[in-house]
């Protein structure tokens, strides 16, 4: 049992200047030592002529980049001027030169005297020396080598403004994939397969989601959505729900942030009498102050109390995305220090949420990084912050549980040993012991934005992989193939938005549930059939690229459906192999 108390001072900008540079001196110094300490830059020159002698050298190179592609210029002193004690007080100073030859040009020359008394050179001054040597010990011709060496590895070719918009614009072209011919070629291919059926009465789904729109106001550097697809202009929210409340007993309204849409998530609840909990994600924002926060929940309260009496017993579960990249301290376009979304906005929940404990759980969506490898993680980062602006409110937050995943994972901070990581928890208000509010802790698949993230700044599921890969997946680890119906009429994957089995309002929703029964490629993807790696192999030559790149086996699945031709084709194989009729999900 955990208490976390307040620490920072409130009225005035130093938690936020305090916030944010710790932080990206966190992730500078990171970046250091995984391409110095941990060989990264000698992995990145493995096999080429000087190896050893460049990589200390093209390590700094790369740092110099990395605080200008993360860093804006009016900040990169401060972050780097707690590293300037000791011997690599030089480089923190070149790393403010205006160009990258400044700085080659200001390494090079610190390098070339020699120590006197036969002192041992340092390690460094003995590889540039050595360079200086092979080139004639022209050092003007030693940094146009270093310059010529560095663009070919091909780093930080692109902004984030850049990499983003390009993912972007792949994305659309995924959505606009989507029941085009290719896809409406291969649900013919399911619709003319035996239906499987079910025995009795249908059964009832554990889930299904709901989308009204994909959107949301922020840009987090993790989010795997960038493009968001049109509202629909045509959307019968009330047949969804029909159908919704016939199969299953919990929805979860999902697509960005939907605040915008809480009307419809209030329409659901009113209109769903067999549902008996009511998710929605929410990012949070909406909560500006007690007064606005009070009428969100109250709202959803008052929907919840009006169903009458003979329906199922409900309640909404508020799921709001909580940790160190939503509430991010970030530089805006004026140079200005704020919050993504700002952590006062989460207490402001927090602290209302217990006055409707009977309608509404509060659940904390959180994000896993090193910090969940112990305690930490409620003792320093996002929830320290958030246990502060609470105690400056007169509140103790305590922590009641706190239990790991099933398995153990890799610490990115410490990539020699798995351990267990905390997955999910529960914590109270002192003044409300009876409302524990639920912490729950995910990975990040590295698709969307969170393809540009520094590798150690998120906990990957690399081993898991090994283990789908050499067919040997886990019991309870599945690709969650429940459907998520769309306001536009899709019917999606809740692990794969891009795998449509049809449209609802044009093709009727008998259609697409038989196409649920049947179609074996869903069934494939929910238990990680390794033939599918086989038969993708067979039209595109990337698979061991996507290996290499996946941050988990649900990441590399996805990865390997997002193009339609890759579904059609992998459709077509797995029922000319006989695995076409699927036992019913």
């Amino acid at each position: 049992m955990t208490t976390t108390a307040a620490s920072l001072p409130a009225g005035d900008e130093a938690p936020l200047r305090d916030v944010y540079l710790s932080s990206t001196r966190q992730r500078f110094k990171n970046e250091v030592n995984r391409l110095t300490r941990d060989g990264g830059m000698a992995a990145l020159l493995q096999g080429r002529e000087e190896a050893d002698d460049l990589a200390f050298v093209l390590a700094w190179v790369y740092l110099y980049h990395w605080l200008a592609h993360n860093v804006p210029a009016a900040w990169r002193e401060p972050v780097v001027a707690r590293f300037r004690s000791g011997g690599r007080a030089f480089l923190m100073d070149l790393l403010l030169e205006p160009d990258v030859e400044s700085f080659l040009r200001g390494y090079v020359a610190h390098w070339q005297p020699l120590p006197s008394g036969g002192v041992r050179p340092p390690t460094q001054q003995q590889q540039l020396q050595r360079l200086l040597a092979a080139r004639g010990g022209d050092p003007a011709v030693l940094v146009a080598d270093l310059l010529e060496i560095w663009r070919g590895l091909d780093l930080f070719s692109r902004s984030y403004k850049v990499a983003y918009s390009e993912i972007g614009r792949a994305e659309r072209d995924r959505y606009g994939e989507m029941l085009a011919e290719a896809d409406r070629a291969r649900l013919a291919l399911v619709d003319a397969l035996p239906d499987p059926g079910f025995a009795g009465e249908r059964p009832r789904l554990a889930k299904a989601g709901l989308i009204p729109a994909m959107g949301c106001p922020q840009t987090c550097r993790h989010c795997m959505f960038i493009w968001r697809p049109p509202k629909p202009k045509n959307a019968d929210p009330e047949r969804l729900y029909r159908l919704v409340d016939a199969l299953a007993d919990n929805v979860l309204f999902t697509g960005g942030d939907l605040t915008r849409q809480l009307d419809s998530f209030h329409a659901a609840i009113r209109s769903m009498p067999n549902i008996t909990s009511f998710a929605i994600l929410l990012n949070g924002d909406f909560a500006d102050d007690p007064g606005v926060t009070d009428a969100v929940l109250g709202a959803m309260a008052e929907a919840i109390d009006s169903r009458p009496a003979d329906w199922a017993r409900a309640k909404v579960l508020l799921q709001i995305s909580f940790d160190e990249f939503h509430q991010e301290v970030i530089v805006d376009k004026r140079g200005r220090l704020k919050e993504r979304i700002p952590v006062a906005k989460i207490a402001n929940i927090v602290e209302r949420v217990p006055q409707y404990s009977e309608q509404i759980q509060l659940a904390l969506l959180h994000k896993q990084t090193a910090l969940n490898f112990s305690m930490d993680v409620f003792n320093k980062g996002v929830f320290a912050r958030l246990a502060a602006e609470l105690g400056r409110r007169g509140h103790r937050v305590q922590v009641l549980s706190a239990a790991p995943a099933a398995r153990p994972k890799r610490n990115p901070m410490a990539p020699d040993q798995l351990a267990p990581v905390v997955k999910d928890a529960s914590f109270i208000l002192t003044r409300h012991p009876d409302t524990p509010i639920l912490f729950t802790s995910s990975t990040i698949d590295g698709y969307g934005r969170a393809a540009e993230m520094d590798a150690w700044e998120t906990v990957k599921e690399k081993e898991l992989l090994a283990e789908v890969l050499a067919g040997r997946t886990p019991p309870g680890v599945s690709f969650d193939i429940d459907l998520m119906f769309w306001f536009n009429g899709w019917a999606t994957l809740f692990n794969a938005v891009h795998i449509c089995l049809g449209d609802i309002y044009a093709d009727g929703e008998e259609i697409v549930l038989a196409r649920q029964r049947k179609d074996p490629l869903s069934h494939a993807l929910h238990r990680f059939d390794t033939r599918l790696l086989d038969y993708y192999r067979e039209l595109r030559p990337d698979l061991e690229q996507k290996i290499a790149a996946a941050t988990g086996p649900h990441h590399l699945f996805h990865t390997m459906t997002e193009d339609a031709d890759v579904r059609l084709h992998l459709t077509r194989r797995l029922i000319d192999d006989g695995h076409g009729v699927a036992a019913g999900h």
